[in-house]
């Protein structure tokens, strides 16, 4: 392999080694994330929504999934694909179900700093869990119901929300919808205007922890959610040629992947990928667009009071080249100019859209850090409470 693959949508490798050391006897995933009973507490409902990858998966044994010791280590790889078939507007469920934000992975902390944070903070904390595999137009609508209950259960008070890269996607499509139900909402590393680099793990793939089959390529391919982080813009797409040359590319058509032969067409002729593949992808692509099309300002909407964290502190992938000198499956993840960011998302793609009114908080942490910082957490979160 001609360069380690670092770049995870959760749990990089080199944080993961970094971490490695004398808690190997930790085995279990943390879950420290139940909500906490309003009674007693101070100040709106809080709510936090996670990013991708950032959910326990179960299954109907409660079997945990989705991430533990064994996985990160590469010694299992169960399989997360999901069915290529949609019945109307839904694709088929296998089972697994997400049931907390996912605190820790042994001794590597993912959400754990902010869950236990948030837990003993003095607000009435209610964690939302999604299967971040799945459409996110199908995440947006249980996200709203959740919030519903939680808002009824609290006495009809509106919420603060926090929410961490594609939860803030889906946060902003649920004021959209329901503003009424917001006190106001932290976005942690939102790829409001997409992200290029979540490109590379549906491409040539990444590894998670040491594990590089769990969401490989082909596993991925099966997900609808990965797909709305890309570029929602043909004419800035985030490709181009090896001379700098932009490329013109329709991310939410299946024949366009196909042509600059990325994602499962890397590896195959168009004509040897299934019809069923080819339908799968065309539905997801659909959806993706109309879930994208909801991540707009609107003047009808009062939308409530918005603060960004977002990181400027590390190099961060805007630009994928064909035919690079570091290719990968025909595309260079690594050979372009990069833009500051947090390693995933960069600065100025974090920014909501449209004439939309917000604070701008910056961090010098990494993409899957930037909640873990609580002391600068509670400091936002108190200034939009105000």
């Amino acid at each position: 392999m001609n360069r380690e693959k670092q770049r995870g949508m959760g749990i990089s490798r080199r944080n993961f080694i970094a971490r490695f050391g004398a808690a190997a006897g930790m085995m279990t995933i943390g879950e420290r994330s139940q909500s906490t009973p309003a009674a007693h507490r101070s100040g709106p409902p809080l709510v936090f929504i996670h990013g991708i990858k950032g959910s326990v998966l179960t299954d109907a044994h409660g079997s945990i999934t989705w991430f533990t010791l064994w996985q990160a280590l590469g010694l299992t790889a169960p399989a997360l694909s999901l069915p290529l078939k949609w019945q109307g507007d839904t694709q088929q469920r296998d089972g697994l179900v997400a049931t907390v934000p996912l605190a820790s992975v042994a001794w590597h902390d993912v959400y754990a700093p902010f869950l236990d944070w948030a837990a003993a903070s003095g607000f009435a904390f209610h964690p939302f869990a999604y299967d971040w595999r799945r459409d996110n137009l199908e995440s947006t609508d249980a996200f709203i119901v959740f919030l519903e209950k939680v808002r009824r259960e609290s006495g009809g008070a509106r919420i603060q929300v926090v929410s961490h890269s594609m939860g803030g996607l889906i946060t902003f499509a649920a004021v959209n919808r329901r503003p009424d139900l917001f006190q106001s909402v932290l976005f942690a590393g939102v790829p409001f205007g997409s992200s290029i680099s979540f490109l590379e793990d549906l491409h040539s793939g990444t590894s998670n922890g040491f594990n590089r089959r769990i969401l490989s390529p082909q596993v991925l391919f099966t997900f609808a959610s990965p797909y709305t982080l890309l570029p929602f813009d043909s004419k800035d797409s985030g490709l181009e040629e090896a001379n700098g040359d932009q490329i013109v590319h329709d991310w939410h058509s299946a024949e366009d992947w196909a042509r600059q032969k990325l994602g499962i067409f890397a590896d195959s002729a168009s004509h040897a990928v299934a019809q069923e593949q080819w339908a799968h992808l065309r539905k997801a692509l659909e959806h993706t667009h109309r879930f994208r099309s909801e991540i707009v300002y609107k003047d009808s909407v009062l939308y409530p009071p918005i603060a960004v964290l977002a990181s400027e502190s590390t190099p961060t992938v805007s630009t994928v080249r064909r035919n690079g000198p570091r290719s990968l499956n025909g595309w260079d993840f690594a050979s372009a100019p990069m833009k500051p960011g947090d390693k995933r998302v960069a600065f100025a793609k974090a920014m909501p859209p449209g004439r939309m009114r917000y604070s701008i908080f910056k961090s010098s942490h990494a993409h899957e850090d930037l909640l873990n910082d609580t002391r600068q957490v509670a400091s936002i979160l108190a200034e939009l409470s105000r």
